[in-house]
């Protein structure tokens, strides 16, 4: 279950930003991505949780210049530095 997680959290990742990583519109489009992409296996409501909670542990951790260094990175490399949020928003929703 946790890969399955992972694997939306990457493939919502590769939504295109801006060179301002975590902007209101940018934290829009990854919530939009990983809300569409979770509701499927979580349910709508479990997703919203889910989707705002990796959003915030994401825009927490990193700056808007660390955050697109991340995504320019290999898909295993993305998934590695982002799977802490994933994870623990796995286990709080």
């Amino acid at each position: 279950m946790i890969k399955k997680f992972s694997l939306i959290l990457s493939l919502f990742l590769f939504i295109p930003l801006k060179s301002h990583g975590f902007s209101e519109q940018n934290k829009q489009q990854l919530y939009i991505g990983c809300y569409q992409n979770s509701k499927q296996y979580l349910g709508a409501d479990k997703a919203k949780s889910y989707c705002q909670c990796t959003v915030d542990k994401l825009s927490k951790k990193f700056s808007d210049e660390e955050l697109d260094a991340v995504f320019k990175q290999k898909p295993e490399d993305i998934y590695n530095d982002t799977e802490f949020a994933s994870k623990f928003c796995e286990k709080n929703i």
